[in-house]
């Protein structure tokens, strides 16, 4: 079992010089022999398999008891902390991780599967464990943002000091641990590889333990107080010179608005799923890095389907382009883009026709050729093929002048430099690291170790080159117009700007503590946790995502503002928001259609989002085509079947939601008519109704 995530020496530290309990060491070598045991036994037998494995643990006379967890730690989603006589008397499961790890978050969703199957009245009960790597998430209110942010459930324990991380021997992140109802450890799994076993392991554990199972009540509390907010911890932001996208994560939804906040389209939903489809119909994961591509596209890292997604905003659709939807182990790559399994991937950028990633999850970076295309002078790139470009796949801050030899440990921001270099947020190495595109040299800008196998080399110092200290950055962005590189030193709560040239990282805004304040640079603005950033001309767009909003930094002014984003109050069409409009009477025959032509109204906002639809009663009519969409280019037709008679309800509405433009100013407009229908003898089989330009201004 492997793919985890090396503690550090002050992690370990204090178990040098101790004793190795032999109660743990009898669990591992009864662990080890049961694993060779398992790994060539037939399918059928694996299961009394562990039965006699969990007896012979139990039975022994050398048992690891875990006792009582302490009282002065802080719980999340309980309503008391838990004790030893909680976890009596259940199947336990210990969930050891941090929550900036990645392996730790791959984990999260296969632990949520395992409760949805054995939920805490089967006997079984999922803690987790939270000991920190980085400074910022040992403070108890970080951990209950991420535990929100990342959709965790269950119990959570801030063991801030690694007391119980120390307790139990573990030296990996994640590590879990299974306790029997006496309390005492009966498997220890290190690693994101290991969670299918974990599924059969435990159903086999409380099916072994029935009969002794304690069923009764827990002060579990999961939660935290939904937001009113637009946004829910937004990641990254893109900006254009007319366009805002923001990847509204928590809501799991992709937001386009203009310069002045006003939202214009809605992909997504609030619910995750994956889905493609129309803009309103189609479902994200978790979205992360956002990126724009002219003249109407935005690309999406759907980390949570492990997918990248384009959206058509002229076709108002979504479709992927990258990732089958479930988490791949290839390292390589070299598929089409839709038959590439990827690895959560974080952030896009784009350069020429090539659509960069940095894959957070295999600890590398990817290349989506959207035209065919050339790197490095030499490897060529099929249109639509997706390939590993630089990274091995070891989680390491190892630079090297071949790309496929060098290390990243964990790329979660990723930007171009002109001409020909990519500028990463490498958060688990805490450094800054640049691609030629020319050479594939990767080389360290600013921060990290030397070592490249030491990921702990983090703290908050301006400086230059390996004398600044970073803490998990997790955004870049380039400003050709000052000529720097603006970081999200997320874990800092700071924004940073770096001269290139000069390898040379100061402060910009930010003072270092988490805080939602708005103000000058040097001592009033504050952040918590910014993931993301863009920027146009002298305005850079942070994405704040533990202050749930995206802020506003005028570099030539000198202070920082939120941005107010207004989402679409008409976007339900609700029938009451004006007055209709009758226009002429059609007069149909029995079992007849209605064709309902809408040309455009005049002066539409180019890439706004013009919608329509028809409302009716169904008892009355079959819709024989679709009754709602986004306008485009070229006029709408709709087709409806008489179905019922019945003269009081046959009138049908149609509604049209537009933006318009005129004399350079831009509002919404909502338009509703009454088409009035009659039946009779002498109707036509097919009748049409238009609406025309005109209509619309009367």
């Amino acid at each position: 079992f492997r793919a985890c995530t090396p503690a550090s020496r002050m992690h370990t530290e204090k178990m040098t010089g101790a004793e190795y309990p032999s109660s743990l060491l009898r669990l591992r070598e009864l662990q080890e022999s049961f694993e060779r045991e398992y790994k060539d036994a037939e399918t059928e037998d694996r299961n009394s398999l562990i039965h006699r494995y969990i007896a012979s643990v139990d039975d022994s006379d050398d048992r690891f008891l875990l006792g009582d967890f302490g009282s002065d730690m802080d719980w999340i989603n309980t309503s008391r902390p838990l004790t030893a006589s909680d976890l009596r008397g259940r199947v336990v499961v210990l969930d050891f991780f941090t929550f900036c790890c990645i392996n730790c978050q791959h984990v999260l969703p296969e632990i949520k599967r395992l409760e949805e199957e054995l939920p805490p009245s089967s006997g079984l009960l999922v803690v987790g464990i939270h000991s920190a790597k980085f400074q910022h998430e040992k403070r108890p209110s970080s951990v209950g943002q991420a535990v929100q942010r990342l959709g965790i459930n269950h119990p959570v324990v801030n063991d801030s000091s690694s007391r119980l991380w120390r307790k139990l021997w573990v030296n990996c992140w994640p590590t879990m641990v299974v306790l029997g109802p006496s309390s005492q450890a009966l498997l220890v799994l290190v690693g994101e590889g290991s969670t299918s076993f974990l599924h059969l392991f435990c159903r086999a554990a409380v099916d072994h333990f029935g009969p002794d199972l304690r069923l009764g009540a827990l002060p579990l509390d999961p939660g935290g107080t939904p937001l009113s907010k637009p946004l829910h911890f937004p990641a990254k932001v893109f900006a254009t010179e007319t366009r805002l996208v923001v990847a509204d994560t928590g809501h799991h939804r992709v937001l386009v608005a203009d310069h002045d906040g006003r939202v214009l389209y809605t992909v997504g939903s609030p619910e995750p799923g994956w889905r493609d489809g129309a803009l309103n119909d189609a479902r994200f994961n978790g979205p992360q890095g956002v990126v724009w591509r002219d003249p109407h596209f935005v690309y999406v890292a759907d980390t949570g389907n492990h997918t990248v997604r384009e959206v058509d905003l002229e076709q108002a659709q979504v479709r992927t382009v990258a990732g089958t939807g479930r988490r791949g182990s290839d390292l390589e790559g070299g598929r089409q883009g839709p038959q590439q399994p990827l690895s959560s991937p974080w952030d896009l950028c784009l350069a020429e026709d090539i659509l960069f990633i940095a894959m957070a999850g295999s600890h590398q970076l990817w290349a989506l050729a959207l035209r065919d295309s050339q790197l490095f002078g030499k490897l060529h790139l099929g249109a639509g093929t997706c390939l590993r470009i630089a990274g091995s796949g070891s989680e390491e801050n190892r630079n090297n002048s071949y790309p496929l030899r060098a290390s990243f440990a964990q790329p979660s921001g990723i930007a171009f430099h002109p001409p020909d270099v990519l500028c990463i947020a490498d958060s688990e190495s805490s450094a800054i690291r640049t691609l030629s595109l020319r050479t594939g040299a990767v080389k360290n800008l600013v921060g990290g170790a030397l070592n490249p196998t030491d990921l702990f080399c983090f703290g908050d110092a301006d400086g230059s080159a390996l004398d600044v200290r970073l803490q998990h950055p997790l955004g870049v962005c380039w400003s050709p117009n000052k000529q720097l590189l603006y970081v999200a030193d997320s874990y800092n709560h700071k924004i940073r700007q770096v001269d290139v040239q000069k390898r040379l990282c100061t402060t910009l805004a930010g003072t270092g503590v988490a805080g939602d304040a708005t103000g000058s640079f040097s001592d009033e603005a504050q952040f918590d946790e910014p993931g993301g950033l863009c920027i146009v001309g002298s305005h850079l767009y942070v994405a704040d995502t533990n202050n749930h909003c995206i802020k506003l930094v005028h570099l030539d002014l000198g202070f920082v503002e939120k941005v107010t984003l207004t989402l679409p109050d008409a976007t339900d069409f609700r029938d009451e928001d004006c007055a209709s409009k009758d226009v002429n009477r059609v007069a149909l025959a029995p079992e007849a259609c209605l064709r309902l032509v809408l040309e455009l109204p005049a002066d539409l906002a180019p890439g706004a989002p013009h919608q329509w639809r028809l409302s009716f009663d169904e008892e009355c009519w079959l819709p024989l085509s679709p009754c709602s969409g986004t306008l485009g280019k070229v006029e709408v037709a709709a087709e409806l079947r008489l179905r019922s008679e019945n003269a009081a309800r046959l009138d049908v509405r149609v509604i049209l939601e537009t933006y318009t433009c005129r004399n350079g100013t831009c509002a919404p407009r909502l338009h509703s008519f009454r088409v009035p229908v009659t039946v009779d003898g002498r109707g036509k089989l097919l009748g049409e109704c238009r609406i025309t330009k005109e209509m619309y201004e009367e």
